[in-house]
């Protein structure tokens, strides 16, 4: 009898012992996954513009990227903050762009070009203001442009 009782109890201490290693031995902190860390692709620095008229082209090169970044490269986004000329500026205020097109590597294909351009037609009377951001195929952005800033 006596030796029963003994069995039970060590086998009561190891499934206790068991459980508690199951239920402590947990991965480390827990939080909602993370993406594995993404290359960001480069910043564009040479924005610029010309004006024919009331049109406007916008361009820029496409920067040298390290290899991995490059055959993710997806396009640009092109950002314009448009504000008639009759309101009050406000320095601090913040500039509230609006994108305005996305240009896709993969419709322009492989021509070779560095250059990229972008053209739309501009209405009197408004200061304009545009960036350019990079993104990879992945939907990673780089930081914005340098900006180009004019009034019409």
């Amino acid at each position: 009898m006596m030796y029963n009782y003994c069995c039970r109890s060590v086998i009561v201490q190891i499934l206790i012992i068991v459980a508690f290693s199951i239920f402590l031995s947990g991965c480390g902190k827990k939080a909602p996954p993370k993406p594995p860390r993404q290359e960001k692709p480069p910043v564009i620095d040479d924005l610029s513009y010309s004006l024919d008229g009331d049109n406007l082209k916008l361009t820029w090169t496409i920067p040298e990227v390290k290899r991995k970044v490059k055959s993710g490269l997806g396009g640009f986004y092109v950002f314009r903050s448009k504000k008639s000329v009759s309101e009050s500026d406000c320095k601090n205020c913040p500039k509230i762009f609006k994108r305005v097109a996305d240009i896709s590597l993969e419709v322009m294909g492989n021509s070779g070009k560095n250059s990229i351009k972008y053209a739309e037609t501009l209405e009197k009377g408004y200061r304009y203001i545009y960036k350019v951001v990079i993104y990879t195929k992945n939907g990673v952005t780089g930081k914005d442009s340098n900006m180009v800033d004019f009034t019409y």
